[in-house]
């Protein structure tokens, strides 16, 4: 009778100590009273061009790479102007040659080139006979990887200009030097 009763009692121990096991759970509740706050909307838009004219695709013309010889360079002013109504910070999405139906000789400039990005503080600094002295923001090659190290801010219509610059170094196939890129600058735009 002695081990039934031992028995028994191991049991309601046992049966107790997994029951107390399963867990508990609580409820917390706190109630507080907010208030609204204004709620504001705005528009993202950045425009590459003459800072008017509002396209998708900027013909770049001022950039003209059929002179270019081997040691030598081509630079033109691009403005970057904020269109929207809220600040962003803009950045260098990609660079390719996008030129139709390239010759050997456009390929082979398209891979040799050198491309550079300042920024200036007006136009007129960056011309064809002078090297941009501005702060450097991409040196590079042609690439849909090229981008900037960090985005520049523009607040809301605040323009800015930069100095956008195709070298081709001394030493490349002689076949490049005979070619043309059109150049295609994609740019990204993000909300502060």
């Amino acid at each position: 009778m002695r081990k039934i009763l031992v028995t028994a009692l191991a049991a309601a121990v046992f049966v107790v100590l997994f029951a107390s096991a399963q867990g508990t759970a609580a409820l917390w509740r706190a109630e507080a009273q907010l208030e609204p706050g204004a709620i504001t909307t705005g528009t993202l838009s950045l425009a590459a061009g003459d800072g008017v004219t509002n396209e998708q695709n900027f013909g770049f013309s001022s950039l003209n790479t059929s002179v270019l010889a081997p040691g030598g360079f081509v630079q033109a002013p691009l403005t970057i102007s904020n269109t929207g109504t809220t600040a962003l910070t803009y950045t260098l999405a990609g660079a390719h040659s996008v030129t139709t139906v390239p010759s050997a000789a456009d390929t082979e400039l398209a891979g040799a080139v050198v491309l550079s990005i300042h920024v200036t503080a007006e136009a007129a600094v960056c011309t064809a006979d002078s090297p941009s002295a501005g702060v450097e923001l991409y040196q590079g090659s042609l690439s849909a990887g090229a981008a900037f190290a960090q985005g520049r801010e523009l607040a809301p219509d605040a323009t800015e200009t930069l100095c956008v610059r195709v070298a081709l170094p001394e030493k490349v196939e002689p076949i490049a030097a005979g070619g043309s890129i059109e150049l295609q600058l994609g740019w990204r735009g993000d909300q502060l």
